[in-house]
């Protein structure tokens, strides 16, 4: 077979490639592809690695590897701050990620480009993008999805100069959201809500609006510091930058300098090792800004014309405005009155372009109010469809008390607060005696109503706050969260003679047996697997009685 020569127009021409044998270049094929897609590898490297895959898969005639190897390629370039060329390379690949099982690596290429066409003013085409991840979210039914795409949009509405919607839309959309689930959406959209108030707090200065100011400031700490909790739990990647950055800038603003060099310096050496440029250069604008509150405005004069220089013609909008207007107040307070004035004045004209391009953007894209609230309230349903949803796949469907799924999460959540709190918490496992004589004698139907009722007794004679789950048949479980195992047994035998005196239909003869245990053990299977045999005492000594272990 002839040799045949692979174009790339990003690095210099790649060797002939012998196509006699293929299976070596599938080989390195799918290794370049599981590199790329190492969420550890270094932007740098990464972007080496993807387009090489890209090339090779040309070369093999795979196109789908070769859309999946360009879309990695873009989210390097995000990470490096390359924004032009995400902006240039994205929307050609997302037209060729069409397999099912590239939903994902399109919903990241959606994210990028939103937040790349936003950062660099390029509004139509950030909305066109968020506005499909919205409907990918409302098809997915997610309430992840959900929430990263109220994320996207908000990202829009702020830097189109509505930030006080977009935060109202993200306040909104994190206070729907369980936030006992830690989730990477819930770290990146209370991560957001603390940038949101950081950038209006600058937008606030030196304005008089000083109780909104500080109020905005409030939030915006409480925000980064839920986000920095969460980093404990969630993978961070970007936002391991990103948070200590802006919870670092947030304590700078509030005049708490001790406080916020550590962040800053945190997020200075991540963003450093893990080549991420474009953080590096946010970063170092709130380290300008820290250098001159500390009293040292040379050096802060000196790292922001350095960084204004570093950045050239990739900077970020947003980011060389304010690397100017460090620059300005540092020369300001030195006495260099025509460095300040030539900083303050590209400062102004950079932020004349941009509000310009915003309201331009307003008018000809998308944000009359009306349109702002639809997509609000079309966002509040789709948090409300999920939020049901949800609650559907952890409902017994017969008594509407949780299943198993419920049981599950609810003690997934219950016991590691008891464990770390030093709560007592109790659980019990239910049983009613001889059922299955009633289904023989009365027939399924009134089975079904006994278990109703069954259900119905156990609300009445539980707290809000204890969780109660059918777990199969006959058999209940009940958690008893703040509740010692002597408090739990006479709960459950006032239960126990509540169910032996209902009137039950039909003269239906019923009672239960309960098996009684407390935490510790410190896992749902030890405590069920202690309950049970609890659960077997009580049915093996008589039944109709509860024993504790």
């Amino acid at each position: 077979m002839p040799k045949v020569s692979v174009e790339n127009p990003h690095r210099r021409p790649i060797p002939p490639v012998d196509l006699t044998d293929t299976a070596p270049m599938l080989d390195e094929l799918a290794a370049g592809l599981a590199l790329t897609a190492d969420p550890d590898v270094l932007p740098d490297a990464g972007l080496r690695a993807a387009r090489s895959a890209a090339a090779r898969a040309a070369a093999l005639g795979r196109d789908d590897d070769e859309a999946l190897a360009e879309s990695w390629a873009c989210t390097h370039l995000s990470r490096l701050g390359r924004l032009p060329e995400v902006l240039e390379q994205a929307p050609r690949v997302l037209s060729r990620l069409t397999r099912a099982d590239h939903h994902g690596r399109r919903r990241e290429l959606l994210r990028h480009i939103t937040l790349a066409a936003s950062e660099m003013g390029r509004f139509g085409m950030a909305i066109d993008a968020a506005h499909e991840l919205m409907e990918l979210a409302q098809a997915s039914g997610r309430p992840d999805d959900a929430l990263a795409a109220s994320f996207l949009l908000a990202a829009c509405l702020e830097r189109m100069g509505d930030a006080w919607q977009a935060l109202r839309l993200l306040g909104d959309a994190v206070a729907a959201y369980a936030d006992d689930q830690p989730s990477h959406p819930l770290l990146v959209a209370t991560n957001a809500v603390c940038a949101i108030c950081l950038g209006l707090a600058h937008r606030l200065r030196d304005t008089g609006d000083d109780d909104e100011r500080s109020a905005l400031l409030d939030q915006g700490r409480r925000e980064g510091e839920r986000a920095l909790a969460l980093l404990q739990r969630v993978r961070g990647d970007t936002y391991d930058v990103a948070v200590p950055g802006n919870l670092g800038e947030i304590r700078l603003m509030q005049g708490d300098v001790e406080a916020a060099w550590p962040l800053l310096d945190q997020a200075m050496t991540v963003a450093r090792v893990r080549g991420l440029k474009a953080h590096m250069w946010r970063v170092s604008t709130s380290q300008a800004d820290w250098h001159l509150a500390a009293g040292d405005a040379a050096l802060a004069r000196r790292r922001a014309q350095a960084l204004i220089a570093d950045m050239g013609e990739q900077a970020p909008q947003q980011t060389l405005i304010r690397a100017h207007d460090a620059a300005y107040r540092a020369c300001r307070s030195l006495g260099l009155a025509a460095e300040a004035l030539h900083h303050l004045e590209q400062a102004e004209r950079l932020e004349r372009k941009r509000s310009t391009g915003q309201l331009r953007s307003q008018s000809q894209v998308f944000v009359t109010r009306s349109e702002a609230d639809r997509a609000h309230a079309d966002a509040a349903r789709q948090r409300q469809r999920a939020a049901e949803f949800a609650a559907a796949a952890e409902r017994d469907a017969l008594t509407g008390l949780g299943n198993r799924r419920h049981l599950e999460r609810r003690a997934g959540e219950l016991l590691p607060r008891a464990a770390t709190g030093g709560q007592p918490l109790a659980l019990a496992v239910l049983d009613v005696d001889h059922f299955k004589q009633v289904n023989d004698r009365h027939g399924h139907l009134v089975g079904d109503q006994v278990l109703v009722q069954l259900a119905h007794l156990l609300r009445e004679n539980t707290r809000a706050t204890d969780v109660l789950a059918r777990y199969g048949g006959e058999e209940f479980v009940i958690v008893l969260p703040g509740m010692t195992l002597a408090a739990a047994a006479e709960v459950c035998e006032r239960l126990r003679e509540r169910v032996r005196g209902f009137g039950w239909p039909l003269n239906v003869d019923l009672s239960i047996s309960i098996g009684l245990t407390a935490a510790p053990p410190p896992d749902l299977p030890a405590l069920l697997a202690a309950a049970d045999e609890a659960l077997y005492r009580a049915k093996s000594s008589g039944r109709n009685r509860v024993v504790a272990r």
